[in-house]
């Protein structure tokens, strides 16, 4: 189970990293964040800037997005501690070369998906899929294709029993299935002869690709021609 305390905490001692690289002042800085949010168009209490600076809170994507752009630091880094760290460190376009050899230029922005079901996971990357109506939108904390999706992790194949990332069950997952996937990416994968999508890690090995569960009590999964990857994920919360 992931410790909210030591995330907040992490993000804490981030936000105070930023906050010294950019000269701003050590007594005071409440005021002076709550000053640059004002002026950013971002109504935010002193109490829950305060929060932030404390390791009480983690701050709403509207002001994750404004204390980024004041900092000059990626949101990533910021809010997760991904690498790296500056904002001109990498382009918010990112060139994909799909199957047909095709390479196109897929935009990401910060907005917010559809939370969908499981089934309707492994029909998405479907060319003739019909988003159905009535959908829970969700705000993305990353930035994610307009294909981008969301779902609730089910079961605990997922759960790290021991230390390090972990997925329970109820953590929300946001896939992007534009997004180029790798070797120790987590992805979204349809399996065949099942209309569902499952959520697990690509690995390696000898050539060959897998699928493997975080929990050991669960099996791999051999990647055969039937086998789809639907999306990467991208980021993830667990509610409160």
């Amino acid at each position: 189970m992931v410790d909210k305390n030591e995330l907040r905490a992490a993000f804490t001692a981030r936000l105070h990293e930023a906050l010294d690289d950019a000269g701003v002042r050590a007594r005071g800085r409440g005021v002076d964040i709550h000053k640059h949010l004002k002026k950013a168009g971002v109504d935010k209490s002193p109490q829950a800037v305060s929060k932030w600076l404390n390791g009480d809170a983690v701050p709403e994507p509207d002001s994750m997005v404004a204390l980024c752009a004041w900092l000059n630091v990626r949101r990533e880094w910021l809010e997760y501690g991904v690498m790296p760290k500056g904002q001109g460190s990498e382009s918010n376009v990112h060139h994909l070369s799909g199957h047909d050899s095709n390479v196109r230029d897929v935009t990401r922005r910060f907005g917010k998906v559809p939370l969908i079901s499981w089934v309707q996971a492994g029909a998405w990357c479907e060319a003739n899929f019909v988003q159905p109506d009535g959908e829970s939108w969700l705000s993305c904390p990353v930035p994610i294709s307009t294909a981008g999706y969301a779902l609730k992790v089910m079961g605990d194949s997922m759960t790290n029993p021991g230390p390090g990332r972990s997925y329970p069950a109820g953590c929300i997952i946001f896939v992007d299935p534009e997004a180029e996937t790798k070797t120790g990416d987590r992805v979204i994968a349809r399996v065949p002869r099942t209309n569902e999508a499952t959520f697990k890690i690509l690995v390696e090995d000898a050539g060959r690709q897998f699928l493997r569960p975080i929990n050991p009590q669960y099996p791999i999964i051999d990647i055969t021609e039937e086998t789809h990857i639907c999306g990467k994920v991208v980021g993830s919360f667990i509610p409160e």
